[in-house]
């Protein structure tokens, strides 16, 4: 498919758009070691960059034959680099002017539309009609309800704000995007290059392939390793998928099952430390925290995530009778730790580094050096220049909708901030929550997974934190919880019905409908959508107070998961199928055992002892009767 696309470029284009993503990654590679350039010049080559990939990769139209539109197109990517360029080489000018020149003007009038087409071509229409409601904004704000009513600006000071300056496109979200995230992203592709997702791949199949529902949990584990390099849903399961969902339906998973786990283990990737997903890089930003503070602070709740998968899986093989893979056609667990151990010691690097408060980018960057020296010593696995040219371009490409997305998301930023719109939410969000904390997590919760459907979790966060963010830590919130939490929805909006983008991906695979794919997602991980709402209220869960405390919990919070688990599956361990009236209890045991406090804890370990109590006692009479039988 690569090789039809290369074609129909032509081999000059192809050869020029491959020199430039290459020499785009190598460049930023160059600041991680050397340091910034300055802010227009940092953020300008990877959104000049992206933009040119943008017009030349995405057609115009998705459902018609790319004919003359393929010269505008052409048109259109020069215009991006030109008008870019531009704005670069004006920087040191524009910094000390209020309103542009006319010249500036238009150059940042062009890079606006070129912005909001390839937006539509990349991520759809949602997030361009939104950046267009913020600007409109800026301009009717006379007009509009007392509440959120401002008095104005000139649309000249408007395109100067959100062009010129770095407080609108190319403001914190791509100084983020071009500085951390393509570093992660090299990292990420480095490694694949490297030959680790295939130790990824072979690891849970040679550590699981055996036990119960073994491919079940082989594409949990895969995708959540994947996750923890990748940060994405969509390459999770287009990577794991294809072997995983297959492997899932021979073992006697029904497609829809099979697809709902693969896409679910794979949005858990953006909440797994230590990448996350692009957002948590954002986050870091706008806290002003080290990004090991995100990492730490996500750990529980993500790890919780995966127990409640784990089981979800373990529990459906249990109902159902799905057995492992013999061991006969499965990897050797040995050979395979002895064939690709070192390759995830560029990982453990990068954690460490992480966890003494390097900088991420140069965490990144030492960490793709190690990798470098570690592969010189096994022929299968060394990166020669061929290998490390295609690496540089691929990076650049998988930075596209990441750039654009954060490009965009700037707009919003510098309208909220040039308007103080977020006063005027947070004033009507205090009004209807009034001090009832839930009411506002709720409204949150909803919000944000419906606007989340239509866009990136990145976007969705962005929107969120700065219009929702402040009222929630205004009400009693920590800032980490509350940012977890909108940043939690957003993930889970990729795997909720209807536009779950993680569903398609893997119901596309598996051949199933996506819809019905996307509710057994939900149901396998029905937890997932009540666990923000006790790390919010329980600081422990974060990683946050003592380490008894800590450890209390979490061990509290796990057995929790298990409880739940039994409930949704209607399965309990030991005793197998159990019916609605002792489901009931579990369940709510289930949730006492999460909760904060440690008498509601106790109750809810006493209300699964009875049921575990009374499934005894009927199994002990049964056996004692079939004796006397």
């Amino acid at each position: 498919m690569e090789e039809d696309k290369r074609k129909n470029k032509g081999p000059f284009l192809s050869a020029v758009l491959s020199a430039l993503g290459a020499g785009t990654t190598a460049f930023y590679l160059y600041t991680a070691y050397f340091g910034q350039f300055t802010p227009m010049v940092q953020r300008g080559v990877i959104l000049m960059t992206c933009l040119v990939f943008c017009y030349i990769n995405k057609p115009m139209f998705k459902k018609r034959p790319r004919g003359w539109t393929f010269f505008i197109d052409i048109v259109l990517a020069l215009l991006s680099a030109i008008t870019i360029f531009c704005l670069m080489w004006r920087e040191i000018a524009l910094l000390s002017t209020v309103v542009g020149t006319p010249f500036d003007l238009v150059v940042g009038t062009i890079v606006l539309i070129l912005l909001l087409e390839a937006t539509r071509r990349t991520l759809g229409w949602p997030l361009v009609i939104l950046a267009v409601l913020f600007l409109s904004y800026g301009v009717l704000g006379p007009h509009l309800p007392e509440v959120i009513r401002h008095g104005g600006f000139k649309l000249d000071y408007i395109l100067t704000w959100v062009t010129l300056t770095p407080r609108g496109i190319f403001g914190t979200a791509l100084y983020v995007c071009s500085t951390t995230i393509v570093l992660f992203i090299a990292f990420a592709g480095f490694l694949s290059v490297s030959g680790a997702v295939q130790f990824f791949s072979d690891f849970p199949f040679a550590l699981f392939g055996t036990v119960r529902g073994g491919p079940a949990k082989i594409s949990v584990v895969s995708s959540g390793l994947f996750g923890m390099i990748s940060g994405s849903v969509v390459a999770n399961v287009t990577v794991d998928g294809p072997f995983t969902i297959p492997l899932m339906q021979r073992a006697g998973y029904k497609a829809q099952m099979a697809a709902a786990i693969e896409a679910v283990s794979s949005c858990g990737g953006q909440i797994m430390p230590p990448v996350m997903g692009t957002a948590a890089f954002v986050m870091a930003e706008i806290l002003d925290i080290p990004y090991w503070d995100v990492c730490l602070a996500a750990f529980i709740p993500a790890t919780l995530y995966y127990v409640s998968l784990f089981v979800a899986v373990d529990l459906t093989a249990a109902r159902t009778g799905i057995v492992g893979i013999p061991r006969s056609q499965l990897p050797n667990i040995w050979k395979t730790l002895k064939s690709g151990w070192y390759l995830v010691a560029s990982l453990f690097l990068l954690i460490y580094l992480l966890e003494e408060k390097w900088s991420p980018m140069k965490a990144c960057l030492y960490a793709i050096g190690l990798l470098f020296i570690i592969t010189l010593f096994k022929k299968d696995y060394r990166m020669g220049p061929r290998k490390i040219f295609e690496a540089l371009v691929k990076i650049s490409q998988e930075m596209v909708l990441v750039t654009i997305a954060c490009a965009t998301a700037g707009i919003i930023i510098g309208m909220v901030g040039l308007t103080s719109l977020g006063i005027g939410i947070a004033t009507v969000l205090e009004t209807l929550a009034g001090e009832h904390l839930i009411l506002l997590l709720i409204s949150c919760m909803i919000i944000c997974t419906i606007l989340a459907m239509g866009m990136t979790t990145l976007a969705a966060y962005l929107v969120l934190a700065l219009l929702v963010g402040p009222v929630m830590v205004k009400l009693g919130l920590s800032p980490i919880g509350a940012h977890l939490f909108i940043f939690y929805y957003a993930c889970l909006s990729l795997i909720t019905p209807f536009v779950g983008v993680g569903v398609f991906a893997a119901a596309g695979i598996a051949g199933t409908d996506p819809i019905k794919t996307g509710f057994t997602a939900m149901r396998i991980t029905l937890l997932s959508y009540i666990v923000p709402y006790f790390f919010v209220y329980h600081p422990a869960l974060l990683m946050s107070g003592s380490p008894a405390d800590i450890i209390i919990v979490f061990f509290t919070a796990a057995l929790g998961v298990v409880c739940f688990g039994m409930m949704v599956e209607g399965y309990l361990y030991g005793f197998g199928k159990i019916g609605i009236l002792e489901r009931i209890p579990v369940g709510l045991g289930g949730l006492g055992l999460l909760h904060p406090n440690y008498l509601i804890s106790i109750f809810g370990a006493a209300l699964v002892g009875v049921v575990y109590l009374v499934k005894y006692i009927k199994k002990s009479k049964t056996q004692h009767s079939l004796k006397i039988i």
